[in-house]
């Protein structure tokens, strides 16, 4: 498996309140809940957390790479076991796709408005044409 997600760790909790009642950021809790799905379910997808990923308007932030497809920086989301399950949907499909174009008809609802970016394959570190 190629596929890594990264989901940032210091997005805030909430639009008023940086940490959730028990001190967690909700990029970490986030984190914590597409785990449990991807646990559940055993997809064997790499999760890391990664320390601010620059998108901070757009909190919660996640970005899937994949060495060989486009990847994608997809932003705000909430720390919530709904988002966190269509996110691990959405690169469910990703995964299945043949280059990364996931079709607009199979996207969950829950990543629809979300995406920020779409970031070309690279390789040998030239972008692929």
């Amino acid at each position: 498996m190629s596929q890594t997600l990264i989901v940032c760790t210091t997005c805030k909790f909430s639009k008023e309140t940086a940490f959730s009642p028990e001190g967690k950021t909700g990029g970490e809790l986030l984190r914590e809940k597409i785990e449990e799905i991807q646990t559940s379910r055993k997809t064997g997808r790499k999760v890391v957390g990664h320390e601010c990923l620059w998108a901070c308007k757009h909190s919660c932030t996640i970005m899937l790479q994949d060495e060989n497809k486009t990847g994608y920086l997809a932003g705000y989301f909430e720390p919530t076991d709904d988002a966190a399950e269509a996110i691990v949907d959405w690169c469910d499909a990703h995964e299945n796709s043949d280059d990364g174009a996931v079709p607009f008809a199979e996207w969950p609802q829950g990543m629809r408005g979300h995406f920020i970016a779409r970031i070309p394959k690279f390789e040998n570190g030239v972008q692929d044409e």
